[in-house]
């Protein structure tokens, strides 16, 4: 009981001061992170005029529990669209102050006589500035509007997330015990594995779970999860040898791309608040004035190398990024601190025993000092912009402004390749981090407990079992029937070699893992494996069954890794009482000025591959609407084709290059206004085109089939041009998509089609 009383009678203490040291620097009109670290001075072993905390062991672990929650709070606040929204400006410019502050504040630590391990977790914590002070200062400043703060809010985020990465390789260079064995790489290549399928699995899981749970689920019973599953993030984190910092970011950026997202963040926000006013309390108790005085002139440089460095880095990075010299200033000036990363990279060494005591209190002081004179920086902007200006030549100012507007406009690359290539790395890395721990797991640890339990072949079983998961995710990787893999291949000639070269790539690495399973279990020679795994490989990826199942894998993760845009867009949609298909499709149409003499109308809808469709074809009057491939194209049709605005423009471009079209006479309009436009044109009925949604519902002759074995076109004369699965829209889906109940199928046809879904009964 008395422990207990020591422990109430110390929070107690902490809050009451701490709560009264943040009001007091919110009148002074300075960071209120000042304000926990002052508390923690007075409440401190080294202050006696006010009561002291008498079991500072329960306050460090709680202090603990304020970093879990911190870093669970900046996992809330982090997605990966927002880091691709970043831009290179803030890539640029977080690299180039990370990099040279890592470098010299190793340097400097070992110029001062340090160890190994003080100098390199001196340079992670001299690297990182300070995101809460710098917030909480542009918003006291009235400085979020300014140009300059969307570049240094984007930089921020860069140095979170490299500070998350930052911790995982201080851990496990901590562990090895130096930095000088080999292993070390592939401990942390490893671990980064893990870090990915941990992502990729907690994508594709845990939104799924929510949504299902969805109508169970109040405001009580979502705290409880939230957190729960934040702290088992941290348990199997330090399980694996992660720190618990990283496993409760890992849990919070999961949940941040769930719809839940808002309210899991309005309701821990306290519990955050809370335990992370402790934490930085706990900073302040480490505060010694004898050791201000003892190492006055480190505090001192490290103050002054920590300003100069963050300022002078984060302004260069700015303008070599192509910014302004105005704005490269304001960045420069707003960059001048560390904060609570410094903190957290420092508890880390103390807790791994590998930092001496003394580094935790100077960088504190360091901080103290950094973001105290954070405000005078930022009220100093504009005078020194003024200053630059009459000192620096008027020759490199301007060299400066020509310089950041070329380089802000160039963009040489092709878009389609761009995109492309994007999505093409992404995809293969993920796939490639999946396939290697499923052969990890699988060779490591379920072929050895598994074996003793299979009596008859057990080798091939073993082989079979490990080597069946890998299946959807090669035909993931592997697999170039897309959209924009067509579209390159038809664009230019030039283009089939490296597609077709990026295709063998993923065909090899596939085969692969698979070469790797087969002859670590089986002994059979590497030749006849090879040629093996290269077959098995193809078949997948020829395999529609496989594909139809591989791509329900991919949707859902792409539904759940997008589910607050497409939520938020959903809820665009019934605000304005619209349809998300029929505002997301275009139609234009041309005249055929002249057509191929063989396969016209093959050659015309060939261009379907790139998702375009032949909507109508009209000849003398008539009305010819969905054709189909054994129609004739005259010369002097006219056409109407669908697609999106992109695939719409390479459509035209491939048929006026080869000289059947001229330019079309309007622009590509919406398919809602092409479907309401036929009725001012005196179309008849018959022959208008309608967009019917079907819900899928059980029993349905749609449910869990793909697009082509529903034969929906031959059976109902119409085709599917789009599907919504709860907030996850689909236009014009792969062909092996498979239809799930509860999805809403947007379909188009004539009335001949309407007729036809009323007799089945699909519609009511």
């Amino acid at each position: 009981m008395e422990h207990l009383d020591y422990l109430i009678r110390d929070l107690a203490l902490v809050l009451v001061v701490a709560g009264a040291t943040t009001l007091l620097f919110k009148k002074i009109r300075q960071p209120v992170l000042l304000g926990y670290i002052l508390a923690g001075f007075l409440t401190g072993p080294h202050f006696n005029i006010i009561p002291t905390i008498i079991d500072t062991a329960n306050i460090q672990v709680w202090a603990e529990l304020g970093i879990i929650f911190i870093m669970f709070g900046l996992g809330l606040e982090f997605s990966f669209h927002r880091l691709a929204n970043v831009g290179g400006s803030a890539i640029i410019t977080a690299m180039t102050i990370i990099f040279p502050m890592i470098l010299i504040g190793n340097l400097v630590g070992q110029s001062l006589g340090w160890s190994r391990m003080d100098s390199l977790f001196l340079g992670g914590m001299l690297s990182m500035s300070s995101t809460m002070v710098i917030i909480k200062a542009y918003e006291e400043f009235g400085l979020k509007p300014k140009s300059f703060s969307g570049i240094v809010m984007g930089t921020l985020i860069i140095e979170d997330i490299a500070g998350v990465f930052m911790i995982i390789v201080l851990s496990t260079i901590s562990i090895s015990k130096g930095i000088d064995r080999i292993d070390m790489v592939g401990d942390i290549t490893i671990l980064l594995m893990y870090l990915v399928l941990w992502f990729v699995l907690g994508i594709y899981l845990i939104p799924t779970i929510l949504r299902k749970a969805r109508r169970l689920m109040n405001d009580e019973s979502l705290l409880i999860l939230s957190l729960g599953l934040c702290l088992l993030m941290v348990v199997v984190a330090n399980f694996i040898g992660f720190s618990s910092a990283l496993g409760a970011f890992i849990a919070g950026s999961i949940l941040a791309g769930t719809v839940f997202k808002e309210r899991i963040e309005k309701m821990v926000a306290p519990i955050r608040n809370l335990f992370g006013a402790v934490f930085f309390v706990s900073v302040g108790l480490l505060i010694d004035l004898s050791t201000f005085a003892e190492y006055f002139w480190v505090i001192l440089l490290l103050t002054v190398i920590t300003i100069l460095g963050q300022m002078t880095f984060s302004t260069l990075g700015s303008l070599i990024s192509g910014q302004s010299l105005k704005n490269s200033v304001g960045v420069g000036m707003s960059m001048v601190q560390i904060g609570e990363f410094s903190f957290i990279i420092a508890s880390l060494g103390t807790a791994l025993g590998v930092t001496s005591s003394f580094l935790y209190p100077i960088i504190v002081f360091v901080s103290v000092i950094t973001i105290f004179l954070t405000p005078i920086f930022l009220k100093r902007i504009d005078s020194v912009r003024r200053f630059l200006s009459r000192v620096l030549p008027d020759k490199v100012v301007d060299y400066l402004n020509r310089y950041t507007s070329e380089k802000q406009s160039v963009n040489e690359m092709d878009e389609d390749w761009h995109e492309y290539l994007t999505k093409y790395f992404i995809r293969t890395s993920l796939s490639s981090v999946v396939l290697f721990c499923i052969y990890y797991i699988g060779v490591t640890w379920v072929e050895p407990h598994s074996r003793p339990y299979i009596p008859y072949y057990e080798e091939v079983f073993m082989t079979i079992l490990i080597c069946l998961p890998m299946v959807p995710i090669i035909s993931i990787m592997a697999s170039h029937r897309n959209i924009l893999y067509t579209k390159l291949w038809l664009k230019k000639a030039s283009n089939r070699l490296p597609l077709a070269a990026l295709t063998a790539i993923g065909v090899l690495i596939g085969s692969e893992f698979i070469i790797l399973t087969v002859t670590r279990i089986l002994e059979l020679p590497l030749w006849i494996v090879t040629i093996i795994a290269i077959l098995i490989v193809i078949l997948i990826i020829k395999s529609d069954f496989i594909r139809s199942r591989s791509l329900q894998l991919e949707t859902r993760f792409f539904k759940n890794y997008n589910e607050r845009i497409f939520a938020k867009r959903q809820k665009e949609h019934q605000r304005d009482k619209s349809e998300w298909v029929d505002r997301n499709l275009y139609v234009v149409q041309f005249d055929a000025v002249d057509t191929p003499k063989k396969n016209a109308f093959r050659y015309f809808s060939s261009q379907r591959k790139m998702g375009v469709h032949i909507l109508k074809v009209i000849r003398d009057g008539r009305h010819i609407n969905l054709p189909n491939k054994d129609e004739v194209i005259l010369k002097g049709d006219r056409l109407f084709a669908m697609g999106s605005r992109k695939q719409i423009d390479a459509y035209l471009v491939m048929l006026k290059k080869d000289q059947y079209i001229e330019n079309p006479k309007e622009d590509p309009i919406t398919l809602r206004d092409f479907i309401y436009g036929q009725i001012f044109h005196d179309i008849p009925p018959e022959d208008q085109l309608m967009l019917i949604a079907i819900e899928v519902e059980r029993g349905s002759p749609l449910a869990n089939q793909t697009i082509v074995t529903s034969k929906f076109r031959a059976r109902h004369k119409g085709f599917i041009i789009g599907i919504e699965r709860e907030t996850l829209p689909m236009i014009i889906p792969d062909k092996d998509t498979t239809m799930e109940v509860g999805d809403i199928v947007w379909v188009l046809g004539t009335q001949a089609m309407a007729d036809s879904l009323l007799e089945s009964g699909m519609l009511e």
